[in-house]
């Protein structure tokens, strides 16, 4: 199928691309029609939203990486998951009319765009392009969600480290940039990383230093070296 040259983010399948469909709408002139705010730039280890507190805005992510976290009545806090660019960070709870579910804070530097509660409904009930595009980004969460749980029942902890290891280098680094011998800084401590891996610290340990053993890794003080892609991205797909 040819593609419409007038619509570059429709695909060969005739359905948008999210990803291209998000960067070509949020462009600065279509930001100032429907009341985005400006990019404004967040250090990491920024709180963006409050867990519990009223849902009066919603933050695109143009760069960066953010966790959900959730937090007990004794201290105790637990991560929900982490959101990468091109991701609506407050949307259900906005279209909910509900309290947000989780704190949101920055990882790394971020960059992100804010659209109070009443213009985002006012977007959602009148665009119908970023509507559709909106509820491909929650169905995703959904099943984001499904396979996490599916993953923590079938796959060895090894498994699912290799598997969050990779999903941090995919999101540092193009595609085409992937080779051996990249370096990352891991955006999570030792007790986060061995939280989102569900694993104790000590095992994950133990899990980095069999890594290490068989020549995938080199642990370094402000990060990893990957040194064998092939093996990571094996797992992950087999």
């Amino acid at each position: 199928m040819k593609k419409n040259s007038s619509m570059p983010f429709l695909s060969d399948t005739n359905q948008l691309d999210p990803d291209a469909f998000l960067e070509s709408f949020f462009v600065e002139s279509n930001c100032t029609l429907f009341g985005w705010g400006p990019v404004l730039l967040y250090p990491a280890h920024t709180e963006i939203l409050k867990h519990d507190t009223p849902a009066n805005a919603v933050y695109f992510i143009h760069r960066g990486l953010v966790k959900l976290t959730w937090m007990d009545q004794n201290g105790h806090e637990v991560i929900a998951g982490l959101r990468h660019q091109q991701w609506l960070i407050g949307a259900p709870s906005v279209l909910l009319g509900k309290t947000y579910s989780f704190t949101v804070t920055t990882l790394s530097d971020c960059a992100l765009r804010c659209i109070s509660a009443k213009n985002f409904i006012y977007l959602v009930k009148t665009h119908t392009e970023f509507s559709f595009q909106l509820t491909r980004i929650l169905c995703q969460e959904i099943i984001n969600h499904g396979n996490r749980l599916v993953m923590l029942g079938c796959m060895p902890a090894k498994g699912r480290l290799k598997k969050l290891l990779y999903k941090f280098f995919g999101d540092m680094h193009k595609p085409s940039e992937l080779r051996d011998r990249i370096k990352i800084r891991l955006p999570l401590n030792h007790k986060e990383l061995a939280q989102i891996v569900a694993v104790t610290p000590e095992h994950l340990s133990r899990l980095l230093k069999e890594l290490e053993t068989q020549g995938v890794i080199k642990r370094e003080k402000d990060g990893l070296i990957l040194l064998d892609l092939f093996n990571i991205r094996q797992d992950c797909h087999s």
